[in-house]
């Protein structure tokens, strides 16, 4: 079969959207800046902890990290580890079902978008569409993306989460901590799964369109569309 490379603006916007998407929630994940704890003398002291005045906690989802600013010194190290060694270890149950639920989100949207790079030549996956097999895809990703991002705040109440955030950390209170860009990333990520997945539709109908048919129909490989 021969193979046409289709191009339209649609189709670029989605395939483009679809690998970003898909890299802006796996950084979100692999990071620690979920929640950002203030320098230690602003935390509660029902909590001590093992680190000076100067130190700065971020912890996420599977990743903490430790940064140090010295006294005086426009300079930061930082300290990263995974923390999880195993289900029971993560800060809370939630914590575990929405790293499991965006695991899932990011394999699907890994393998969408290896699809959206396929389809400027292929336009079917057997007898369906590649484009709307992809929006269902994207869709569901966007699902779990949500649950997870629900099921994140619901931990804030654990022992580690207090251990950094003070003991008024609370589910859906984060105590003396806020949010830091990783669960923005993941926001952002969530939204344009459904934005992908919408948009999909689009790309499809441009890859279909008459245009297109009577550029094929007259040898034109690659095909350029609007």
């Amino acid at each position: 079969m021969c193979c046409f490379v289709i191009v339209t603006c649609r189709t670029l916007l989605w395939s483009l959207l679809s690998i970003s998407v898909c890299m802006v929630v796996l950084t979100s994940l692999m990071s620690a800046h979920w929640l950002v704890s203030p320098p230690y003398h602003s935390a509660n002291a029902s909590y001590p902890r093992p680190y000076s005045e100067n130190d700065v906690r971020a912890l996420g989802l599977i990743i903490r990290c430790t940064e140090t600013t010295p006294e005086n010194i426009h300079t930061t190290s930082q300290n990263c580890r995974v923390y999880p060694r195993g289900l029971t270890d993560f800060a809370s149950p939630f914590w575990a079902i929405s790293t499991i639920l965006m695991g899932l989100a990011i394999l699907i949207l890994t393998i969408v978008a290896l699809f959206s790079v396929a389809a400027l030549c292929f336009r079917s996956l057997g007898k369906k569409s590649i484009f709307s097999v992809s929006g269902f895809l994207q869709g569901i990703a966007g699902l779990l993306l949500l649950i997870s991002l629900v099921l994140f705040p619901a931990g804030w109440g654990s022992d580690k989460v207090k251990y950094d955030c003070g003991i008024d950390a609370q589910p859906f209170g984060p105590g003396s901590c806020y949010l830091g860009w990783s669960f923005y990333a993941a926001l952002a990520g969530m939204v344009g799964s459904f934005l992908c997945a919408f948009l999909s539709h689009q790309a499809e109908a441009s890859a279909d369109s008459d245009k297109v048919e009577n550029d094929i129909l007259d040898g034109k490989n690659p095909v350029c569309a609007i």
